[in-house]
């Protein structure tokens, strides 16, 4: 699952934002703009069938493909 996971986020980011996120190291700093973020998490909602919360998003969780993958992976359990 967790291959899926990075996977499922990478594209999901890159149709946010518009570009090619396959390649780029999770670790890299994704730069979303606030528009960015809301339009993220409508579709990781959709994407992993989720409901996320405004009071569980830390702006940390949007720093990295890493970051994102450990919130999606703590609000799957």
């Amino acid at each position: 699952m967790s291959l899926n996971v990075l996977e499922l986020l990478k594209s999901t980011i890159g149709q946010v934002k518009g570009e090619d996120f396959s390649d780029t190291p999770t670790s890299s700093p994704l730069d979303l703009d606030s528009i960015n973020r809301i339009t993220l998490i409508a579709e990781m909602e959709n994407v992993f069938n989720i409901n996320i919360s405004d009071m569980d998003i830390e702006p940390e969780t949007f720093e990295s493909i890493d970051s994102l993958s450990s919130f999606v992976k703590g609000v799957i359990k």
